[in-house]
């Protein structure tokens, strides 16, 4: 029994060995094609949209006038009797005493300032449409956003300043639709585009409170951001409101989850709402897409499970064998455990293919027929169908289905594997290990024979 045990051990360990083969082979091949496949679809459709509120910077002059100081004038009343003294020379003519006028022995005094203002209020509207594309072998989280803002500042200054309004473009991978900026009562508002960057420019009157609106239609991949500022920021009244055609809303690490949210009536998503009086902070808001199901990832992790749903199955097997007293070579459980791995492999290749729900079920089916005609002629039609195959729709097929619900495979097979447990404990509760695991020695010869040999 023991060298019956060693067997099956080496049987299993070998397939093991398989199963991780497959299972980087996977991992590479998406790997290399998630790479370029990623860097395509960002050429084509956009990439992630990082918004950064607008930064706005005022810019003033102040000319004051005093009188020169006794040494300022003798240096000013000597520079310009020079200056005479040679133009009198040049010409020809004799010098004479210049005359110097009040007015003249005023400094005039012309100083530049600069600052940046904060926003006294931001009302954001953001409309995240899922729309999923496939490039190759890969579904991409790819989205539509519909951006409209309006922001409110002030003018501290007791002076009409030119204001500088600039707005980054949230990637400089992607496509703008109906792209606007407009500051109500400002005609002569100037909108450029530089370096990657939308700028306006015009003249903000003395203590005014000026409105801007801007806002545009354009497309990204896997992620939406809104940023309040460039480092830790103090946000005033700020009301961010976002809409989704889709139900799995995920927040990334480091970002303020809503203060609101609810289903939208009228469709699948939710509108989730941000409403903050005063906030400093250097955390952003940020919506993950959520992906649809790969089918290389998906191969790759079944691959990588597959060693359990065998182990599973050997011990049951194994435990229906010393139940039933059924013969069983562990060359029988060599072919069982290329029938296991036959799904995974199959399944790899397939689903490069056709769809994968599909590719799913033809291997499913292809592993099962293998398991249950190979029992049937070593052990008999009942056994196979019966407990060769359930134990098989258990161990592999739903072992392996679990992997398309992202998050719940470790708890359907720690579920699957107490179950087991369970009921193997119950079946077996009665019997003599000791004499299952007796090993069969040789007939033992009377003393007294012995004696005599």
């Amino acid at each position: 029994m023991f060298k019956r045990i060693l067997a099956l051990t080496l049987i299993f360990i070998c397939s093991w060995v398989g199963w991780a083969i497959l299972s980087v082979v996977m991992h590479l091949r998406t790997d290399e094609k998630s790479d370029s496949m990623a860097a395509a679809v960002g050429q084509l459709w956009g990439s992630e949209h990082v918004q950064l509120a607008p930064q706005i910077n005022i810019e003033w002059k102040e000319v004051t006038r005093e009188e020169m100081t006794d040494q300022e004038k003798r240096a000013y009343i000597e520079e310009k009797q020079k200056k005479s003294n040679l133009e009198a020379i040049r010409l020809g003519i004799r010098p004479t005493k210049v005359i110097v006028h009040d007015e003249e022995l005023i400094k005039v005094c012309e100083e530049h300032f600069s600052r940046d203002l904060a926003l006294a209020s931001s009302e954001v509207h953001s409309d995240l449409d899922l729309d999923y594309r496939k490039k190759g072998l890969l579904w991409f989280s790819t989205y539509t956003v519909d951006f409209k803002a309006q922001y409110s500042f002030e003018n501290p200054i007791d002076r009409p300043v030119a204001a500088k309004v600039v707005f980054d473009f949230p990637s400089h991978h992607a496509v703008y639709d109906d792209m606007t900026m407009t500051v109500p009562g400002r005609e002569d508002l100037e909108i450029a585009t530089e370096g990657g960057q939308m700028v306006g420019v015009f003249v903000l009157p003395a203590g005014t409170t000026q409105t801007l609106t801007y806002g545009y239609r354009s497309r990204g991949l896997d992620r939406w951001t809104y940023r309040f500022g460039r480092n830790v920021d103090m946000v005033k009244n700020f009301h961010l409101t976002m809409s989704t055609n889709f139900n799995a809303i995920d927040f990334p690490n480091g970002t303020i989850s809503p203060d609101e949210k609810q289903r939208l009536a009228d469709g699948p998503g939710w509108e989730l709402i941000w409403d903050k009086k005063s906030l400093v902070s250097g955390q952003e808001i940020g919506m993950l897409l959520p992906h649809k199901l790969n089918p290389g990832p998906l191969a790759a992790g079944m691959s990588m499970h597959a060693p359990i749903s065998l182990f599973f199955f050997f011990f049951v097997m194994f435990i229906l064998q010393v139940l039933r007293e059924i013969k069983m070579h562990p060359m029988n459980y060599f072919f069982l455990a290329t029938s296991f791995f036959a799904f995974n492999l199959l399944f790899s290749y397939l689903v490069d293919h056709i769809d994968i729900v599909m590719a799913f079920g033809i291997s499913s089916v292809v592993s099962l027929f293998l398991v249950i005609s190979y029992m049937r002629l070593v052990v008999g039609g009942r056994f196979a169908v019966v407990e060769a195959g359930l134990s098989q729709v258990i161990y592999q097929i739903l072992f392996s289905l679990a992997h398309f619900f992202e998050g719940y495979t470790g708890l359907t097979i720690t579920i699957g594997a107490i179950l087991t447990l369970a009921v193997v404990m119950r079946l077996t509760a009665r019997i003599d290990w000791e004499k299952v695991f007796r090993s069969k020695a040789a007939p033992k010869v009377p003393v007294e024979s012995a004696r005599l040999s």
